[in-house]
């Protein structure tokens, strides 16, 4: 993936005052969402091609949340809101909330206008609720396949306008809980009735990997990168020449060929298509999955009991 040299991070020594709140801290404060004044001219700043906001639980600790990371490295796009303290979506366009639900889309079906219909109960035993599903792939749980609707820009004789008005996402918003919590924040009704969309699954490389659940139990900082790479290659396309998609062992058959770029397809007067623009809201992720890799064997983690004192 395209993420900067994260290897001057390793010789970082002691800790330093934030230049907000001066409390002492080591890379960067997860406060107030600034790196430290000893790094912060090589620390990447990105820009996100939509805005997201995260609603964290007030229970969850703020220094373990990997979405301090995207708020760090976006700070024009990502926001950090702490649960009920939450804006009032009800009255915003074009807001989306990343969340499980029988009548969530796909990204790609947010530009497309391809809707599907899931199995009765999502394909579960009665009793079994949206944790179980999340278990699941997105193809175990749809009944029907993709079928096309047609979109406004369609009825208007032109494909979606991925620049103006009619772009049909320009906020998203996170829940940044554990399950249990998670459904309470959903409850409320200034996000009930959002639109919900589910993200592709991948291969999480999360550290502090949830036992006994699968692998594309993504990090809340990965789930933001993977939605905005969705996004992307449904607007832009996917440069052929990309290899990022590989390491996180992402179905590329979910992606229609024709949003497939090649360099002599490309015009210099449009919008790139995907080459890596965002892998950058994975920086301090990359460095703290490379420092805890370096001094711990991976398979002992794995394989490691807590003691029982």
């Amino acid at each position: 993936m395209h993420i900067a040299d994260t290897d001057f991070l390793m010789s970082v020594e002691g800790r330093s005052s934030c230049t907000v709140c001066g409390k002492s801290r080591k890379f960067f404060c997860y406060t107030c969402y600034v790196p430290v004044p000893d790094i912060a001219s090589r620390v990447p700043r990105i820009s996100l091609p939509v805005k997201i906001d995260v609603i964290k639980h007030r229970n969850e600790i703020d220094g373990k949340s990997t979405a301090v990371h995207a708020a760090i490295l976006a700070p024009d796009d990502v926001k950090i809101y702490t649960y009920p303290d939450i804006p009032d979506y009800r009255e915003e366009s074009g807001v989306v909330l990343i969340f499980p639900t029988p009548t969530a889309l796909t990204v790609a079906s947010l530009f497309s206008g391809e809707t599907y219909q899931m199995k009765e109960n999502y394909g579960l035993p009665k009793g079994y609720h949206m944790g179980t599903l999340l278990r699941f792939r997105l193809n175990d749980i749809v009944d029907t396949p993709l079928q096309p609707q047609e979109t406004t820009d369609e009825r208007n004789g032109g494909a979606a306008d991925c620049d103006g008005e009619s772009f049909p996402v320009r906020r998203a918003v996170f829940i940044d809980s554990t399950w249990s919590q998670c459904r309470g924040i959903y409850k409320d009704e200034r996000l009930s009735g959002l639109r919900t969309v589910v993200i592709q699954n991948r291969i999480s490389q999360f550290w502090r990997h949830q036992r006994n659940s699968p692998r594309w139990f993504l990090a809340t900082v990965e789930a933001i990168h993977q939605f905005v790479l969705e996004v992307h290659i449904a607007a832009w396309g996917l440069d052929s020449r990309y290899r990022g998609l590989e390491h996180i062992h992402l179905n590329m058959e979910q992606i229609p060929k024709e949003r497939i770029m090649h360099p002599s397809e490309m015009n210099p007067d449009e919008v790139p298509p995907y080459n890596g623009q965002y892998d950058n809201v994975l920086f301090f992720f990359r460095h703290m999955y490379n420092l805890i890799h370096k001094y711990y064997d991976h398979e002992k983690l794995k394989a490691y009991k807590r003691p029982l004192y």
